[in-house]
């Protein structure tokens, strides 16, 4: 049998076959598939999300208070109290001793002579809402003036209705260079200070 019929078959099949091929290329090339369609699932792997844990760790620097109840901010400037803790007597038996100031009372209980603690019971609705310690004339601001990161660390008493805000007031902070520290606390109990015992060490910014 003469074999140049089927030589031209399969050369003509075999041309037709790569005519094929490149038009599917140039098709595939022109008009690019949806890789959320085509994609297997199990080919895709999440970008790892970097979380940031606070860590406790000691600090040299000085401490101002704040409270953050009910999405609002409280500062504690211990430093009237201390003047005007000065100029009072303590008696032998050391009772404690209550300094009223304009939204909130600090008990003072000296343990010995070199222990003490506070107690600070805060007037109801006492502090700044967050869009009024925006304002430049705001305590919350003075504050931020007049204590700098370089020597104060941030420590704050939040509740839990009020965890939202901080971290937004964390993250802030964070920006500005503070070191920032928190402890839980309902809105109706008052804040314990202790510098004795293990109260040098409980105030750490995290």
């Amino acid at each position: 049998m003469n074999l140049d019929s089927l030589v031209d078959i399969v050369s003509n099949m075999v041309g037709i076959l790569v005519i094929l091929a490149v038009f599917m290329a140039l098709i595939t090339l022109l008009s690019p598939v949806n890789n959320s369609q085509s994609a297997d699932p199990r080919t895709l792997r999440k970008i790892p999300e970097k979380i940031m844990v606070p860590w406790s760790h000691p600090t040299n620097k000085n401490h101002l208070f704040l409270a953050l109840r009910e999405n609002r901010v409280q500062v504690f400037d211990l430093r009237e109290f201390y003047l005007e803790l000065a100029n009072k007597k303590i008696g032998l038996m050391r009772a404690p001793i209550s300094i009223k100031q304009k939204d909130h009372t600090i008990r003072f209980f000296p343990v010995t002579n070199q222990i003490y603690c506070l107690e600070i019971k805060s007037a109801p609705n006492s502090g700044e809402n967050w869009l009024k310690a925006q304002r430049p004339v705001s305590k919350w601001k003075q504050a931020l003036r007049e204590f700098p990161p370089e020597k104060f660390v941030l420590f704050f008493w939040v509740g839990t209705e009020s965890f939202g805000l901080f971290r937004q007031i964390r993250k802030i902070l964070w920006e500005q260079n503070y070191e920032v520290g928190w402890k839980p606390a309902h809105k109706s109990d008052p804040i314990e200070i202790c510098n004795g015992f293990e109260g040098s060490t409980t105030f750490q910014p995290q």
